[in-house]
């Protein structure tokens, strides 16, 4: 039968918003597993004893971290969804007549209160607290990796400045070490050469990145730290997009070791991070490395021989050439952190391969080798390891996994905001939205089936093959059952 529907009575509802909220809803158990209560001690000194009632700075931290939770771009459509969403309501402690804030408001208190301080910051570190506490983080394995994030900023508008050229903290730190071992008699001098770069106008904090197979123009890059037994992000950092991915690895990984006490024994990263530095550092705290291993033979090894055909005596600090000849230590290139290998001319001149090996009008060979070379070549030996396999695979499940979930579904496919202080917050609370998803799956995933565990560890360490793919069909269909999401889900 036909029923035409007459429109809405005026009725008087006896109930609560407690219920009206689902009993299983996320963020019901969401309440109950973060108290958020700790944010009124980290904002106490930005507010006033005297003057008007302030918002409430939780209700404040709540309303954006469901912006990132929910994949609500715009700060005026967060307030619109507040205004007729029960459960927001009813997470944010608001009563259904209660008036929501204009949208400006947050945006001012986001803008000029807490960006400058360290609250966001404060937020990602209690949620990664909690997610130690709880057994999802153990800080042995580190996955590192970062992914543009493209500004809020008109590629068309730019200018063209010039950058005084100095040497990196990392090569001023390896001049030192060749000064206290005697290689030089001076740490390298700024020399006064300027470079060009190009800025934008728009956005001055951001940088014009250039890269095969990344889109070109202006972005922020987000170097993010996952943790290998769950996927928990336990480090942001936000750089200009024209900074090296290797740049900040090496201090952003004692920061988390230092702040939350991890006893890291790994770490794994893409070729980008494939530098002496790196593996040098990691070599000194103990750390093995597992990072697939560049060819840099054009690089250190002059003309047509790569650094292959050369032998290194590290005992006497000596190279030998397939002839049989040494090449000698000659000097440090200082700001460059290399020490220059040199054979004599009377050798090259009498050897049958000098036209292959030394072409043009030089009279005798030289060699290049980075100064930290010898723990470069110790840390690429865990390389042949089945270790490297299973850390390779892993941080393309939770690095590169992580970052297409939070570009899809966690305000990250591009900057809201201008700066780099303000971008630093939106990639943290973008990662506190991933944490706080993965820390939920796990605390309900506690009383799961056999089945389920059964997957789990069948994902973890079945190697890629053929009928891995027909698994990964099956653990699809378990997955709201399973602690273990597939490929960043």
């Amino acid at each position: 039968m036909l029923t035409k529907h007459k429109g809405m009575q005026l009725k008087m509802h006896c109930c609560t918003i407690e219920e009206l909220m689902p009993q299983d809803h996320f963020l019901r158990d969401l309440d109950k597993v973060v108290d958020f209560d700790f944010v009124y001690d980290r904002v106490a000194h930005l507010y006033s004893t005297v003057g008007r009632p302030s918002i409430d700075p939780v209700i404040v931290v709540k309303i954006l971290l469901l912006g990132y939770l929910y994949d609500i771009f715009s700060e005026r459509k967060i307030m619109g969804e507040i205004q007729v969403n029960i459960a927001y309501r009813w997470f944010l402690g608001m009563d259904l007549d209660e008036p929501v804030p204009d949208h400006s408001t947050l945006s001012q208190l986001r803008r000029r209160k807490f960006n400058d301080s360290r609250l966001f910051e404060d937020v990602f570190d209690e949620i990664v607290k909690k997610c130690i506490k709880v057994g999802l983080v153990d800080g042995e394995l580190l996955l590192t990796d970062s992914t543009h994030v493209r500004a809020n900023a008109a590629n068309g508008k730019r200018e063209t400045i010039s950058v005084k050229q100095e040497p990196t903290a990392y090569m001023k730190k390896l001049d030192e070490m060749a000064l206290a071992e005697g290689l030089i008699k001076e740490v390298s001098k700024p020399s006064g050469k300027t470079v060009e770069q190009v800025k934008s106008l728009t956005d001055p904090y951001c940088g014009l990145m250039n890269r095969p197979g990344k889109p070109k123009g202006f972005h922020y890059l987000s170097h993010q730290t996952v943790d290998g037994n769950r996927g928990i992000i336990t480090d942001v950092f936000v750089t200009p997009g024209n900074v090296c991915d290797c740049v900040p690895h090496a201090e952003r990984l004692k920061y988390q070791m230092e702040k939350f006490g991890f006893r890291t024994k790994e770490v794994g990263a893409d070729a980008g991070y494939d530098v002496p530095e790196i593996h040098a550092e990691m070599f000194k705290l103990g750390i093995k490395t597992y990072i697939p291993e560049i060819e840099w033979h054009n690089q250190y090894v002059e003309q047509s021989y790569c650094v292959d055909a050369f032998t290194y005596d590290a005992s006497n600090d000596i190279y030998i050439c397939p002839n049989n000849c040494l090449l000698r230590y000659r000097y440090f290139k200082k700001g460059q952190g290399q020490k220059v290998y040199c054979s004599r001319t009377s050798d090259c001149s009498a050897c049958p391969r000098h036209t292959k090996c030394i072409p043009g009008k030089m009279r005798y060979k030289r060699v290049v080798r980075p100064y930290q070379k010898t723990e470069y070549d110790l840390q690429h030996e865990n390389n042949e390891t089945h270790r490297f396999q299973e850390v390779m695979r892993l941080r393309k499940i939770w690095c590169e996994g992580t970052f297409a979930h939070q570009k899809a579904r966690h305000c990250l496919t591009r900057a809201k905001m201008r700066g780099i202080v303000q971008i630093t917050g939106q990639c943290r609370l973008s990662a506190c939205a991933i944490n706080l998803k993965r820390l939920l799956n796990w605390i309900k995933g506690n009383s799961k089936s056999f089945v389920a565990l059964l997957l789990d560890y069948c994902f973890r360490y079945w190697p890629i093959s053929p009928s891995y793919f027909a698994f990964c069909q099956l653990y699809d269909s378990f997955y709201p059952f399973c602690q273990q999401p597939r490929f960043g889900a």
